[in-house]
């Protein structure tokens, strides 16, 4: 059977883990797989998902309401928590950098993950995997593995084949870890924040008045004006 995979938001500063922010809450209804495809994944930390098969590159719901950052949600993203399952509801909306990590890690995503995710959105994230004619785009499914690689490995070194993190028979792999490659600080970045759910799946997905790409310098201007 199947397992749902979810997905994380971009469309924020970020900012400093000192103390979890909300910036917004979102009703996410009507999951669903429409712009997603099949791979098989697993992940040796996780204690053996071996060779299931699992939804992999973009998610969809829909955006029933929300406050703040919420609003502007969009209706698809990228999963950030390989083993848990979507579920409807009101969800908060977080900075990426707070997001809470799977509970073998137990701390928030933090900097330095989050800043490597907004980078890897800046340099590679097609808009054209999110309409009906991307559907299933095996690009889109490398930058899915790209995510979940940096969210569960803590070699520092990303390979999305082997390793004590996440491995998993996916599409392209190859490009996915050229683009983890790339990932040295200096590229463009995309805004990025995070819904979160204590029973259900967290997300990752831009928001569309900041989808453009932002540098360095503007990331660490917006960071300022937040603190």
């Amino acid at each position: 059977m199947k397992k749902l995979i979810l997905i994380i938001l971009v469309g924020v500063a970020l900012v400093s883990t000192a103390s979890a922010e909300l910036v917004g809450t979102v009703d996410l209804e009507g999951h669903n797989n429409g712009l997603s495809s099949t791979g098989q994944l697993w992940s040796p930390a996780l204690g053996g998902e071996s060779g299931g098969t699992f939804y992999t590159g973009v998610y969809s719901w829909t955006n029933a309401g929300g406050t703040g950052l919420g609003t502007l949600v969009p209706n698809w993203g990228f999963c950030i928590e390989l083993p848990q399952s979507p579920i409807a509801g009101w969800q908060n909306v977080l900075t990426l950098d707070e997001a809470p990590m799977p509970a073998q890690f137990g701390t928030p995503m933090g900097i330095a993950k989050a800043n490597a995710i907004s980078e890897l959105w800046g340099r590679h994230f097609d808009p054209a995997w999110t309409t009906g004619a991307g559907a299933g785009n095996p690009m889109a499914q490398a930058f899915g593995a790209c995510i979940w690689e940096i969210v569960y490995e803590t070699d520092p070194v990303w390979d999305v084949t082997s390793g004590a993190g996440f491995s998993g028979a996916i599409a392209l792999p190859a490009l996915a870890n050229s683009w983890l490659a790339e990932l040295d600080g200096t590229g463009p970045h995309a805004f990025v924040f995070a819904t979160s759910s204590v029973d259900g799946q967290d997300y990752a997905v831009p928001e569309p008045a900041t989808i453009g790409i932002l540098g360095l310098g503007a990331l660490a201007l917006l960071r300022k004006r937040r603190a």
